[in-house]
């Protein structure tokens, strides 16, 4: 057992035990709530975790490493980077796709890179939810923004790639 999952069991206990204490809070309301969300998010979830699986043994090491690889370099990098900025998909299907390349081989610094462009700078965010809801005026100076944070980004996941290898 994983210590992230015990630390979430105690924290779905813990939260349990407060929605039941407060007077007026129904805990079968909250665990209707709780089943809804999770049969949304379920179907989505398995397959994420198989994609991990099958990246890792599908993609074939040497092309991963070359592409994106502890040794790539700078191309490397960015080659993650815009990979991460155009990923068209959600957190259930990006860290699977993050750990099947690295049991394909990617570089621990190349993956943070990825994850970090998917998190700051992804293009179908920007287009399909920031620029709508938050106007083009304030959507565009976050995106410009995320642009100019990237640069210090990649050099953090470098310092962070050669702490955790």
């Amino acid at each position: 057992m994983s210590i992230s999952l015990l630390i979430v069991a105690a924290l779905t206990g813990l939260a349990g035990m407060i929605v039941w204490a407060k007077p007026g809070k129904s805990v079968r309301e909250v665990l209707g709530i709780s089943w809804k969300q999770g049969v949304r998010v379920l179907p989505i979830v398995i397959p994420a975790a198989f994609i991990a699986g099958f990246l890792g043994e599908l993609l074939p090491e040497q092309f991963v490493s070359r592409l994106i690889g502890a040794d790539s370099g700078m191309l490397g990098l960015m080659l993650a980077a815009l990979g991460g900025s155009l990923l068209p998909t959600g957190p259930m299907v990006v860290l699977p796709v993050a750990a099947g390349l690295l049991q394909a081989d990617a570089g621990m610094a190349q993956v943070l890179t990825l994850y970090n462009a998917w998190t700051i700078v992804n293009i179908q965010r920007f287009i399909l939810w920031e620029h709508p809801l938050l106007g083009a005026s304030l959507a565009a100076r976050r995106y410009v923004g995320g642009l100019i944070c990237m640069p210090f980004a990649v050099l953090t996941t470098i310092g962070i790639a050669q702490l955790l290898t």
